[in-house]
């Protein structure tokens, strides 16, 4: 814990991703920094810790090499398409444009040069079920995931350590304001203060806050879901947003989340609630509680991770199975995270690239055995009885899955000339691109006996980041309603919406979340240290990516 009361030039309250690079920004700016968390030591990092480690880049030198030609205008109008940005959101929709331009250098290039390495092959996610997500491939994959990009941000801190303070298991209860309304430090909750002529939010979202997910959950969806999966950390909770908004900042687009409906529950959970998002087989086939398959357009939650929830939560009852084999599992089933992918999390080349080539049968066989939401059996008509004791609600209709587990391999039965499914379809444009194609399966049937046993993976929705926030101008300073910023005052990363209070939109790229942190992270510690002017000339035209950034 700090002292009693304690003097900082800036006050950084959070120890995940956006706190740690405005840690290091101002560190390399010769500024003094206490960062604050109320997390563990072994815990710092928060959600960025345990994620994938993916990051969204344009015109990089992996997608030259690729041969896949990507540019600022392309990218943007992907962007913005799936964002559906109101007239109003002026603040998010700079923000959009800023990190699409500067994203590759300004995040992906200053990562690098701290340490961070990233896959040469780039990973095509969110295409839109309809072709209007991302229009090439842009998920760079770093190397060591989201604990490999945490801990050299880290270590990098190390290097800085007689001017920064560090002080976990503190919480931040207040922001304490002079007579002219500058912010100029904070309370903790033992009573003691820091005073700071600067402080920054970087606390995260509210996706640890469950009451408060299904109090603001999203109008289109329905009625919030019962039964929620917690896939955020534990300490998002909104508490500071609130504390800003108490202070007169403008907290926006609260009820804009990006929610998963792939997730089950943990295998052996750490907290109440525990989810773990799946990358669910791409061949296996999506079925409502009833066992009917989602149609006419099938759900591939892999294509466009908004419409599987939105098809969800259609029932209220707002989960899914997903049926199929132990070779399609072996093939196609992945995890989003580090936990679950220690080859890339330990850096492990060759055992990672053996799991390319052969699958990942430990990790079926371990979530089959552990996981509560995996079921396996020999035929369906056991695995129907099994998916039953799973969710005794006798919802689910063995002789319908049946029918519509054949209809499908059917189909494939017939050949490729006969080929009449959408499925099958998308299936065919994954194997299409070499980052995909080893790890898609060649059009396999589901109730095939050399493929046994049948696997069924109940999805539930897991709540996981907040898409809006606390709104902030391209300095990110904290504004108030009307668009003044509070003196003294910060917000970045998942706090403030990744930018802006909500620079997303309504939907996401993927990718785009991690190097929000960063972005939004870097840009209020040059703003602190007196270089933001740099960043903020861009209000008007945005320049396209010209500089050459070597991986």
């Amino acid at each position: 814990m700090p002292p009693a009361n304690e003097q900082a030039d800036v006050v950084v309250i959070g120890a995940g991703i956006a706190g740690l690079v405005a840690a290091l920004e101002l560190l390399e700016h010769q500024r003094h920094v206490t960062l604050l968390d109320r997390c563990r030591p072994e815990e710092v990092g928060g959600l960025a810790r345990e994620a994938f480690g993916g990051m969204f880049m344009v015109d990089s030198p992996q997608q030259r090499r690729s041969g896949i030609n990507d540019s600022y205008e392309l990218a943007l109008d992907d962007w913005l398409r799936i964002a559906e940005f109101d007239d109003d959101d002026v603040w998010p929709r700079r923000w959009a444009e800023q990190y699409v331009a500067r994203a590759r250098d300004d995040v992906v290039k200053w990562l690098i040069e701290r340490g961070v390495w990233f896959f040469p092959l780039v990973n095509w996610a969110e295409r839109g079920m309809y072709g209007d997500g991302n229009s090439v491939p842009r998920f760079h994959l770093a190397w060591g995931c989201g604990q490999g990009l945490v801990d050299a941000i880290w270590d990098k801190l190390q290097e800085h350590t007689p001017h920064l303070d560090v002080h976990f298991d503190t919480r931040v209860t207040e922001l304490v304001e002079d007579d002219d309304g500058a912010i100029t430090g904070v309370r903790l909750e033992d009573g003691g203060e820091i005073e700071a002529n600067a402080t920054v939010i970087a606390a995260g979202g509210i996706g640890g806050n469950l009451d408060l997910i299904r109090k603001e959950w999203p109008a289109d969806l329905g009625s919030p879901p019962e039964h929620l999966l917690m896939g955020s950390h534990y300490y998002a909770d909104g508490a500071l947003h609130d504390e800003a908004k108490r202070h007169g900042g403008n907290v926006t687009h609260i009820d804009r989340m990006w929610n998963y409906a792939d997730a089950v529950r943990h295998p052996k959970p750490r907290r109440p609630l525990h989810g773990v998002k799946l990358i669910p087989p791409r061949s296996g086939v999506m079925l409502d509680p009833d066992g009917r398959r989602y149609g006419p357009i099938p759900v591939m939650p892999t294509f466009d991770a908004r419409y599987a929830l939105e098809r969800m939560c259609e029932d209220e009852r707002k989960y899914s199975w997903l049926v199929c084999n132990y070779k399609i599992a072996r093939r196609e089933l992945d995890v989003s995270g580090s936990e679950h992918n220690p080859h890339i999390r330990e850096k492990r080349l060759g055992r990672f690239l053996a799991s390319v080539v052969l699958g990942k049968p430990a990790l079926v066989d371990y979530f089959v055995k552990h996981c509560p939401d995996f079921v396996a059996a020999d035929s369906l008509e056991d695995l129907a009885r099994k998916m039953s004791a799973v969710t005794e609600d006798g919802a689910l209709d063995p002789q319908l899955m049946e029918s519509e587990i054949k209809r499908y391999d059917d189909n494939l039965a017939r050949g490729k000339g006969l080929w009449n499914d959408d499925q099958i379809r998308r299936i065919a444009q994954y194997r299409n691109w070499r980052g995909d194609r080893l790890r898609t399966s060649k059009f396999q049937r589901i109730n095939d006996p050399k493929a046994g046993p049948l696997i069924a993976i109940r999805l539930q929705p897991m709540a996981r980041k907040s898409l809006g926030g606390i709104q902030t101008d391209l300095q990110s300073r904290v504004l108030r309603e009307d668009g003044e910023p509070i003196p003294g005052l910060y917000a970045a990363g998942e706090a403030a919406g990744f930018g802006g209070g909500g620079m997303h939109g309504k939907r996401s790229l993927e990718g785009t979340f991690l190097g929000g942190c960063v972005f939004s992270a870097r840009l209020a510690a040059q703003a602190i240290a007196g270089e933001g002017e740099l960043i903020q000339s861009h209000n008007g035209d945005v320049p396209a990516v010209a500089t050459e950034t070597e991986t």
